[in-house]
C-alpha cells in the first residue's frame, strides 16, 4: 500500500512574518476499516494486531 503525499505551503503561526514554508501532508485514496488498519499497523511496528486495534 503506498503513502500519497502532497506539498502544502504554510505559515508557522509563531511567526507570521516569515515567509510561508512547504510541508508534506498525507492523503488518503480509499476508506479502510479497524481491521484492515490493525492490520496495516502491526505489519509495520512490534505491536500485535489485537494491540493496534486497542491503540
Amino acid at each position: 500500500m503506498s503513502i500519497f503525499l502532497k506539498p502544502v505551503q504554510r505559515t508557522n503561526p509563531l511567526k507570521p512574518n516569515e515567509a510561508k514554508k512547504w510541508y508534506p501532508v498525507q492523503y488518503t485514496t480509499k476508506m479502510v476499516d479497524e481491521n484492515e488498519v490493525a492490520m496495516l499497523i502491526a505489519d509495520e511496528t512490534t505491536l500485535n494486531p489485537m494491540e493496534a486495534a486497542m491503540a
